[in-house]
């Protein structure tokens, strides 16, 4: 069974696991520190982490069944940021990833990641 269809099975348990498991691939942690810098769209997630979109969609669906993530269409375009937490759990770890992620070279790529949250702002895709 994949991990999508796990998640999207426990779902309704609302299992603290849900939240690890999808916190336990490096490009979800990736993702994720990414998105603590605001809200981004695909291309730009495919850009700064210079992946396929199909597997940056495929963390991302991941996050989002978890979720730890939620998104917004603007035309054709999905856009992409971290979910108000809903637990004391899910607000521990959203904190710990703006807090402690901060190191090289996460560090960085938040860095480039609010660059582009502010150019979206003026300029949606």
């Amino acid at each position: 069974m994949s991990a999508i269809a796990t998640l999207r099975r426990r779902k309704g348990a609302q299992e603290p696991s849900l939240a690890f498991r999808a916190l336990g691939d490096p490009t979800r942690i990736r993702i994720v520190n990414l998105l603590a810098a605001g809200e981004l769209c695909v291309c730009d997630l495919v850009d700064l982490l210079a992946l396929p979109q199909p597997t940056i969609s495929r963390h991302l669906a991941v996050l989002r069944a978890s979720g730890l993530v939620r998104t917004r269409r603007l035309g054709r375009f999905s856009h992409y940021r971290l979910a108000e937490p809903e637990s004391t759990l899910h607000a521990t770890l959203l904190e710990a990833v703006r807090r402690d992620l901060d190191e090289r070279p996460l560090a960085a790529e938040r860095s480039e990641a609010r660059a582009r949250v502010e150019r979206r702002r003026r300029s949606p895709c």
